[in-house]
């Protein structure tokens, strides 16, 4: 019972050094089986203190009342292959609550996962819908080969897509070798062990129902110029360039001269005609005496719309001390803010546990989803250059036809969902059968097989249109699966009341299959038959098979002396079919240790601090992700010899290959203060990637390009923290908060010898022998450059005597010439890095880093009776963003037909002008005289950005209201989610989270950041 003498369900009571355990029932009532005497019984469970109590012969009943815990020091975390106590843990483990994920309007894991993990980098590079968030722990481990961690969901390795949130008990990260060392070859980059729900002895069915409907909108949105300040602005502008004639030919979108065929609105008023509907009218700045006519379009709101997001869960667990069972059934809508993207996913799942006598239990489990989604084929077309569509071009034609846009890469967004079918069907379905046997009361006998299937079909058809009637047909399927045998032998023990003794030892094998087919097609001769049959032209067919096999030994040992000083080892050993036989097999080790250093008798005459632990640990782990033939070799079939089907290599194999490794030392410390209302856990950590896989250049002589090898070492470290407080607690209100804050750095150390200075590779090489850029020994990673803005040129006579710049060629109305290297008034001027007085790519400079060094978040609960308010922000801090996509709203290209952003106001116009951005120059031969087709500083900005991004209200509804429809809670949530980003960039169109990859860009081709507003109902019977 609790501290309120109220019985506790759920509550696991185990034999201390044994691997007997049971749960109580709905009523606290349990029943366990001891061989001898004395014996200690360990009750825990989540919320309360562990608690043991010593047992004698002859005692048949207990009453044990357990006591709430203010800290998390006694939570049961998910360890590899198993469970451990917190309070025992000697290795750097991040757990987060799956309650954390309820009430917040998300399709997937990853979405409310951000800035809730200490030590984890969690962001979301495309909003697409249901697109999985990317997660980096610590950093990665490599530079060139994936940096994703291994994802396992009740053990099945797979990825997050196809998981319901509302599934999820728990989610563990694991992030120090000593952890990650039991997954071997596959852990450098981290684990992640999702656990779903289980059922409980509850002596009873409980059924939940819950249903949430959110309102989305995209979180931020360019500010272009409406059609009346574009023509203001274009047609004088093209009046001064060197195709003034735009200004009065059709075709053109501020054009004068535009008829009814045209895709642009804007023309002269004839004499005596009245205004046409939904048209505007204003004076031709060129020729006030004149009226223009226009269309006022705006093509953004028309791609991003505002939309619903839908959520239904229906959940069922309970069961007894013989079967317990939990199942559920959900389904997610969302309608995709913008225009031809949606996502609908059903997902199923069932778990039975099943003790068929006191020594033997049977556990099985599945997992199903079947999505259905419609994503951009290409975002840049459709996004970057669809938004580009001027607001003077139509929407749509008399006829209600929609407008093509300026090319098909440069679309009405309307005309081109009209005219094209894009369906991508994913099915996930996995199943698990283990059994249990509890061969000594210290030893039990485990095993487990699991096969997870994951069908991918695709299909895009595109109708004939204005620039093509090909109607090409695209399709492919893909299917991938992975079976999987664990057997494990567990062994606990206690020696002499002060020793505890657990071992495991295990095998794995793990098979993966693998199959694609794809092919294309053109020439069909109508609209109506999107399939490949229908075109006669074969433009693509291309097919694939293969298996990858993975054997793994892996054991630990835990060691605790008076649960106070302890000592873990594990390993694993592992064999991967990627390799050649003398490099296929692998050792990964890890040791750690701790020590409760407030169970001394030396400690506990102070008050301050309640609990402390010291722990270290350092292991290797390995990342295997090499391609499937870059140790063995490949070859092709390829027509090359006078028309004849022949075989040739195309990639040469090493057979010296193998897998980076990766070798981390973390030392930690777990402490609280004020009785426990405080708590920290604290990490640093230090991993150093070895055998980087890198790409050589070969001679032309060998017949290969490239041949891939283990050449060079790179560095991550840092620290991470979480913060755990309990500010308010009284018996009507509670406020609690949460703070998780993760730093990491890193440094090239190794790569492959190639003569240049610090072996770099890539970058830009000076004349006195020095370089920048690229990746190179003694540098940090994800660095990127540009040019510096110096100053804006103001007049003729400075532009004269300019920095020649070999990329501008100025264009001058006095002689109507475009002379390379010229610049003119209002141009930039960039800095001359290397002195030489000409602007070349030798002068760039460092503008920055892609990658954040600190991240974090904070969440604060603030519970007053029946309500609760629950705030949570999330930041990152040390990265840059260049947008180049808002840059290119400044070049009135592709015939002066691309839209303007209003930030064109604010150009330079004349001297004297103090203006924030160069001139704004219509259609000249290099597009803006390269002021705004480079990468510069006058579009970088910091990405440092505090995001607003869970506001969530609760109400449960009073007991004595709910019991009269026989259910046991209601609960009402108002939930925000992404509500507002604070950052330099604010107002541009994109999330600082966009450009935090690899890769500068900060770039709008990238499906925006969606803000929802949503209103939930969760009914428990």
């Amino acid at each position: 019972m609790d501290d309120k003498d109220q019985a506790l369900m759920g509550v696991t009571i185990g034999i201390k050094g044994s691997q007997t355990q049971v749960t109580s029932n709905d009523l606290g009532l349990f029943e366990i089986e001891i061989n001898s005497f004395p014996s200690t019984l360990i009750f825990s469970s989540v919320g309360y203190e562990t608690l043991e109590q010593q047992v004698s012969a002859g005692q048949n009943n207990l009453t044990i009342q357990l006591k709430p815990s203010d800290t998390n020091i006694d939570e049961i975390v998910v360890v590899g292959y198993g469970t451990q106590s917190r309070r025992t843990l000697t290795t750097a483990i991040s757990k987060v609550d799956g309650k954390v994920l309820e009430n917040i309007p998300i399709s997937t894991i990853g979405e409310g996962l951000r800035g809730k993990v200490a030590g984890a980098r969690i962001y979301q590079s495309n909003n697409t819908p249901g697109a999985d968030a990317v997660f980096r722990i610590r950093g990665g481990s490599s530079i060139n080969k994936t940096n994703d961690p291994l994802v396992l969901v009740d053990g099945v390795e797979r990825a997050f897509s196809g998981i319901n949130p509302n599934d999820v008990e728990s989610i563990e990260v694991l992030k120090d070798a000593a952890s990650t060392a039991i997954y071997g070859s596959r852990a450098s980059n981290g684990v992640v062990l999702i656990t779903t729900k289980k059922g409980k002895d509850s002596g009873s069915a409980r059924i939940t129902f819950d249903a949430n409907y959110a309102y989305q909108t995209p979180e931020s949105l360019i500010d272009f110029m409406n059609s009346r300040d574009y023509i203001s602005t274009v047609r004088p502008a093209v009046a001064l360039s060197p195709n003034k004639n735009y200004n009065f030919n059709s075709g053109y979108s501020a054009s004068s001269g535009n008829d009814l065929t045209s895709i642009y609105s804007t023309r002269y008023l004839k004499d005596g005609e009245s205004i046409p509907a939904g048209y505007q009218s204003m004076a031709d700045p060129l020729d006030p005496s004149k009226t223009i006519i226009f269309q006022d379009n705006d093509f953004q709101t028309l791609l991003f719309r505002n939309t619903n997001w839908q959520n239904y869960y229906i959940g069922l667990d309970g069961g007894n001390q013989t079967v317990r069972y939990a199942g559920s059934t959900g389904y997610t809508k969302d309608d995709g803010v913008a225009l031809g993207t949606n996502f609908d996913r059903f997902t199923a799942r069932g778990k039975v546990d099943v003790s068929i006598n006191k020594k033997l239990t049977f556990n099985t489990m599945f997992d199903y989803s079947n999505t259905l989604s419609s994503a951009f084929e290409n975002q840049m077309n459709v996004i970057a250059r669809g938004l580009a569509t001027p607001p003077t071009q139509k929407i749509y034609y008399d006829n209600g036809k929609p407008t093509p846009g300026y090319n098909a890469s440069s679309p009405n967004p309307v005309w081109w969902d009209a005219t094209r079918d894009i369906g991508n069907k994913d099915k996930r379905f996995s199943l698990s059968a283990g059994l249990d046997y509890q061969v000594l009361e210290s030893l039990k006998a485990q095993v487990v097989v699991s096969n997870f299937s994951h069908t991918n079909n695709y299909s895009y058809f595109e109708k004939a249109h204005e620039f093509s009637g090909l109607r090409t047909t695209r399709q492919s399927n893909g299917q991938l699966d992975r079976l999987k045998f664990d057997g494990l032998l567990n062994y606990s023990k206690n020696f002499a009341q002060n020793h505890d003794l657990s071992a495991m030892v295990g095998y794995s094998y793990q098979q993966t299959d693998n199959s694609n087919f794809s092919a294309a097609v053109n020439g069909a001769s109508s609209d109506k038959v999107p399939s490949l049959s229908a075109g006669p032209n074969k433009t693509d067919a291309d097919s694939d098979k293969w298996r990858q096999v993975l054997i793994g030994y892996f054991g630990r040992a835990n060691y605790s002396y008076k649960q106070r000083y302890l000592l873990m080892g594990t390993f694993r050993y592992d064999g991967s079919s990627l390799f050649a036989k003398q490099n296929r097999w692998g050792f990964f080790p890890g040791v750690s240790a701790g020590w409760i250093v407030s169970e001394e008798d030396f400690f506990k005459n102070q008050n301050a601090i309640n609990y402390m632990k010291l722990r270290s640990s350092f292991g290797q782990t390995g990342n295997n992700s090499i391609g499937l033939y870059d140790a063995l070799g490949r070859y092709v079939a390829d027509n090359r010899y006078d028309g004849n089907a022949g075989i040739m290599p195309s990639i040469m194999p090493n057979r010296d290959l193998t897998w980076e490794t990766s070798t981390q030392f973390d030392a930690g410390i777990d402490f609280t203060v004020w009785n426990n209302r405080l708590s920290f856990q604290v990490d640093y950590f230090n991993k150093i990637t070895d055998n980087l896989l890198f790409s050589m250049d070969l001679p032309n002589t060998s017949g290969y390009s490239t041949v891939q090898t283990n050449v060079g070492k790179v560095k991550f470290h840092g620290f991470d923290f979480e913060i755990g407080s309990q500010n308010i607690k009284r018996e009507n209100f509670s406020w609690d908060s949460k703070l998780t804050w993760s730093f990491v750095k890193n440094k090239v150390l190794k790569l492959p010898t190639n003569g240049r200075e610090n072996n770099r590779i890539g970058g830009i090489q000076l004349a006195d022998g020095s370089a920048f850029g690229g990746t190179a020994e003694g540098e940090s990673l994800y660095r990127y450059y540009g040019y510096q803005v110096d100053h804006i040129i103001q007049t003729k006579e400075e532009a004269a005597n300019a920095r020649y710049d070999e990329s501008a060629r100025g264009w001058d109305p006095e002689d109507g010439k475009s002379i390379k290297g010229r610049k003119m008034p209002g141009d930039y001027e960039w800095v001359d890095r290397d002195g030489d007085g000409v602007i070349t790519s030798k002068d760039q400079f460092e503008l920055g880093v892609t990658v954040p060094h600190s991240t974090g978040g904070l969440q604060n609960t603030f519970t007053y009776k029946s309500f609760s308010l629950n705030v949570f922000v999330d930041w990152a801090l040390g990265h840059s963003i260049n947008h180049n996509a808002y840059m290119r709203y400044f070049m009135n290209t592709f015939a002066d037909n691309y839209t303007l952003v209003n930030d064109v106001k604010n150009t330079w116009k004349q001297p004297g002008d103090n203006a924030q951005y160069a001139r704004f120059f219509a259609n000249d031969p290099d597009v803006g005289n390269s002021n705004f087709s480079r990468t510069s500083s006058a579009f970088n900005y910091k990405g440092d950005y505090l995001a607003i991004r869970e506001v969530t209200f609760l109400y449960n509804l009073p007991d004595n209201l709910i019991k009269k429809i026989g259910a046991s809670n209601l609960q009402i949530a108002l939930s925000g989610q992404n509500l507002m980003y604070f950052w330099e960039g604010a107002g541009k169109g994109i999330s600082p989270e966009v450009g935090t990859n690899s890769t500068y860009s900060g770039s709008y081709f990238n499906y925006p950041a969606i803000r929802r507003y949503s209103l939930g109902i969760k009914l428990t019977l």
